[in-house]
């Protein structure tokens, strides 16, 4: 079964998980030993016992056989509930290879005898079982089962039964598109599986939260997870953990590591073949098509899929046949096979309609309007991604996590790109900006909007907050691997706890998604002098939607976003080295803004990026006079939407001017190595965090002047933060809403695979648990009205990138958390041409430039300061976002 990228990341694991392990298992019980075990057995009711021992494992290849003489020597005793008892279980363990019509219908035919209905432990166990195989072919029916199974383990005082119902359940909850309920119900039910040493389930749910981080990409915490459940299943003759080894084969397969993935499926595959189980068969032969086409061999990829769909066909397996049809269709595309892929996709849809899984519906529905859109039948196709997308809606509102929303939501682009091409196509360019801005920095909006409604945080999750923030502590002080990997696990397992408290607290409301706003009033926002510019890359093409407070232009640019994203990766890697390449800065410019030009001449340019785009600096780009920045005033925005929001909220005016904190003593982290603070060749002190497992932290002497140089142009009222002083404690105990502007000179920690880890890295106060991290989780809490927060530090703006959704990083938290505008940083900016940077900006915004213009001035001193060809890693890698066209009142 393959799960969202979503749910699982938010599941609590109430145990530290072990280390990696290097697992060599025994496969279980063949059938030999089986009968051994039945020659030796002294009776049928002992028999009887055994094998529920090993199903309760999962271990239903060695029950089988036991099951199947337990149920002879019932019958022949005249046993008739032993019998039914053996019988029901001999049928779940047949499953493995037998049809699943035929299956079911022996389930059917057992669960309708009287002394079934009759007798409260047969009919859980019969559900149960029923159950256990049904969410391969109908979860609504598989729903039913287990909430019978659950209400009659309820009466009984079956607290294992219930907690494997409430276990599937969730899984099911899942499937309907509730993942707030299915985090609520799978969480319970890995404490109960902990709690009670109910083996088989700690495997199964293990595996199925591996498989979750797998989608999600985070295949090194997922390899974890899967090595966990592998060795837990190494209990005494535990069934065979399938799951797992498929879910670490893939893991490994998302880091390259190609062949011990393969060399991993070639065991599963060989024991299930041993065991004759073509359920996992099947599976485990389209996982191995996957890694096939990860290594480039679409055609063996191609073979292994329909060997792989032959079997699940006959098994009727409709899941996998329709994970299968869908990935195959993609194939067969690529392959050029138009028509296989056509057939392969209406199978994937008639198989995925019989399931009926909600979660799923919004991929039905996209590669419907796919198929319409190949019959050239557009109005048909427009309302059906238009659906896909409003049942994408209803989902996110039931989940409760900003990270997560935007997660989920980028995973799902391939919908609203296509959308958005097939808009294009039709020339329709409000239906183009709709369709883009459903997606696009609509999260940020939302929070922005949820921020003025939450309430106080619960004690629960405030005392989880403090436990993370003093694992982290010992973590940044910590010199021992071995010490460091055990906080590093406590840490996952302090987040996950803290995510599915969050989640908890969720379940009380219904998350709100801010409507986008429209074209029209996106433009009605804009000044004279400003053009919108919202990028697309498509997976071929590349766009700009420009937009005037009086017209609006849908442009297709001249390169594929293959080509785009190869020049920027290039120039960017030059900027960062500090090289120049005025060849690529030229050719960029051309792509990307030079068709915006030609058609609107004003002088403020507001882009909305996308994918890589969202590191690149426009305002570095070369057009035929030189840096864009000496023509035009260059901001960004997330969205849209956000833009508008910004320009059309109700303003409070903070009171004070300016909140300055620098010249932290980190002396409470251990040094950075050599070869982290300073760059080989110019040895600059760089304002960056490379991890923060590693706490490899330096003084920044430049931020002192700098935030000392700001505080006497801004004026009376200004609070300055050093040293001692400027530690996360004393930033979060001074009044941050009386603010108008909030600088911070300090080490960032800017982390891709855990956005809630980015933080602002300050002091620590002695004796306090604080952990000197202010982190995304903690910013989106802050409660600001700030016209500005500069975040003068190293890889502020860069983050989590999800495809369309946009990126999750620290800018954002401070968007989020009430600020208008933010200036951050792309690269790891040098600690004395930033102070310079700083200090002129400052110098603009007192002399009642508006925030953009300032930050252009400022960088243009620079230039005319150093040389007009200046390198731009000095001065291009701090940029702004949100309103910046209103000035700030400032005083010398």
């Amino acid at each position: 079964m393959k799960w969202s990228q979503v749910v699982f990341a938010l599941l609590v694991i109430v145990f530290t998980l072990p280390g990696a392990v290097s697992v060599h298992r025994n496969p279980g019980a063949s059938q030999l030993e089986a009968v051994g075990l039945v020659s030796n057995a002294s009776s049928p009711s002992a028999l009887l016992t055994e094998a529920d021992r090993l199903s309760w494992l999962g271990n239903w290849h060695a029950a089988g056989a036991l099951y199947s003489v337990a149920e002879t020597r019932f019958h022949s005793e005249h046993e008739l509930t032993n019998e039914i008892h053996a019988r029901l279980g001999r049928i779940r363990a047949d499953a493995a290879r037998a049809p699943l019509n035929q299956t079911l219908a022996a389930f059917e035919h057992e669960l309708n005898r009287p002394a079934v209905a009759n007798n409260a432990q047969l009919r859980i166990w019969g559900f149960a079982l029923k159950a256990s195989i049904l969410i391969d072919s109908d979860s609504k029916k598989a729903k039913t089962e287990w909430q019978a199974c659950l209400e009659i383990a309820n009466r009984l005082g079956d607290s294992q039964w219930a907690a494997r119902a409430k276990g599937e359940l969730g899984i099911i909850a899942f499937l309907e598109g509730n993942t707030a309920e299915a985090v609520n119900l799978l969480g319970g039910a890995i404490f109960s599986a902990y709690r009670s040493g109910d083996i088989g389930s700690q495997v199964r749910l293990l595996s199925i939260l591996g498989l979750g981080f797998n989608e999600e990409h985070r295949f090194s915490e997922a390899l974890t997870i899967f090595k966990t459940a592998i060795a837990t299943a190494e209990t005494p003759d535990a069934g065979f953990p399938f799951l797992a080894y498929r879910g670490e084969a893939a893991a490994l397969a998302g880091l390259n590591q190609i062949t011990p993935a393969k060399q991993l499926l070639t065991k599963a595959f060989a024991i299930a073949r041993e065991q004759d189980d073509r359920v996992h068969e099947a599976d485990l032969l389209a996982e191995a098509a996957r890694i096939g086409i990860a290594d480039h061999d679409l055609k063996a990829g191609e073979a292994d899929f329909r060997k792989a769909a032959t079997i699940a066909q006959q098994m009727n397996d409709y899941r996998t046949v329709s994970e299968i049809m869908f990935d195959l269709s993609e194939v067969e595309r690529q392959l050029g096979n138009l028509q296989s892929a056509d057939r392969a996709l209406k199978t994937g849809l008639i198989t995925s309609r019989h399931l009926g899984d909600r979660y799923y519906l919004p991929r039905d529905l996209s590669a419907l309007a796919d198929l319409k859109v190949a019959e050239k039948k557009y109005r048909q196709a427009d309302k059906l991604y238009w659906q896909a997308e409003d049942v994408l809606d209803d989902i996110l509102a039931n989940q409760h996590s900003f990270e997560e929303n935007t997660a989920h939501a980028g995973s799902m682009s391939s919908i609203y790109l296509e959308h958005f091409r097939l808009a294009q196509w039709m020339g329709n360019v409000d239906r183009a900006f709709q369709v883009i801005e459903r997606v696009r920095g609509r999260f940020v909006a939302s929070q922005m909007f949820l921020r003025e409604q939450s309430g106080a945080r619960s004690p629960i999750i405030t005392k989880l907050q403090g436990e993370i923030a003093a694992t982290q502590l010992q973590l940044m002080r910590s010199d021992s691997s071995n010490s460091k990997s055990s906080y590093m696990e406590q840490l996952v397992s302090d987040e996950r706890q803290l995510a599915f408290q969050l989640n908890e607290a969720g379940l009380r409301r219904r998350e709100t998604l801010v409507k986008p706003a429209s074209l029209k009033a996106v433009q009605a926002a804009l000044t004279d002098d400003e053009v919108f510019v919202e990028y697309v890359l498509h997976q071929n093409d590349a766009f700009c939607l420009a937009a005037t407070n009086n017209s609006t232009e849908l442009i297709k640019l001249q390169a594929d976003s293959t080509t785009i994203r190869a020049l920027i990766r290039s120039y960017l890697s030059e900027l960062k080295a500090m090289r120049s390449d005025d060849r690529i800065a030229t050719e960029l410019y051309d792509l990307l803004l030079a068709p915006v030009v030609r058609s609107f001449p004003q002088s403020r340019i507001i882009i909305s990026p996308d994918d890589i785009l969202n590191a690149l600096p426009f305002e570095a780009l070369r057009d035929e006079h030189g840096f864009v920045v000496r023509s035009k005033v260059v901001t960004y925005t997330p969205s849209g939407t956000v833009l508008w929001l910004l320009r059309n909220k109700k303003v409070q005016e903070a009171n004070r001017p300016l909140l300055a904190v620098g010249a932290v003593d980190y002396k409470f982290a251990r040094a950075l190595p050599d070869r982290f603070t300073r760059n080989p060749t110019s040895a600059v002190v760089l304002r960056g965090l490379a991890e923060i497992t590693g706490a490899r932290l330096t003084d920044l002497p430049g931020s002192r002047d700098e935030v000392s140089t700001i505080a006497q142009i801004a004026g009376k009222g200004s609070e300055v933060l050093l040293a001692d002083k400027a530690t996360e404690s004393g930033v979060k105990a001074q009044p941050l809403a009386q603010f108008r502007i909030i600088h911070l000179a300090t080490h960032a920690a800017a982390d891709e695979h855990y956005p809630d880890r980015s933080a602002l890295v300050l002091g620590v106060t002695p004796h306090s648990s604080d952990d000197g991290l202010l982190q995304v989780r903690e910013i989106m809490g802050l409660r600001l009205t700030a016209d500005l927060v500069t975040l003068s530090a190293c890889d502020t703006n860069l983050g989590t990138d999800e495809q369309e959704a946009g990126v999750v990083n620290l800018e954002q938290a401070f968007l989020i958390a009430g600020a208008r505008a933010v200036v951050a940083s792309l690269w790891n900016v040098e600690d004395n041409s930033t102070t310079v940077l700083m200090k002129s900006f400052y110098t603009h915004l007192a002399e009642h430039e508006d925030k953009a213009l300032a930050l252009a001035h400022a960088k243009r001193d620079m230039l005319d300061r150093y040389g007009g060809q200046f390198h731009p890693y000095y001065w291009a890698g701090f940029v702004l976002a949100g309103k910046g066209t209103d000035t700030i009142r400032l005083g010398r």
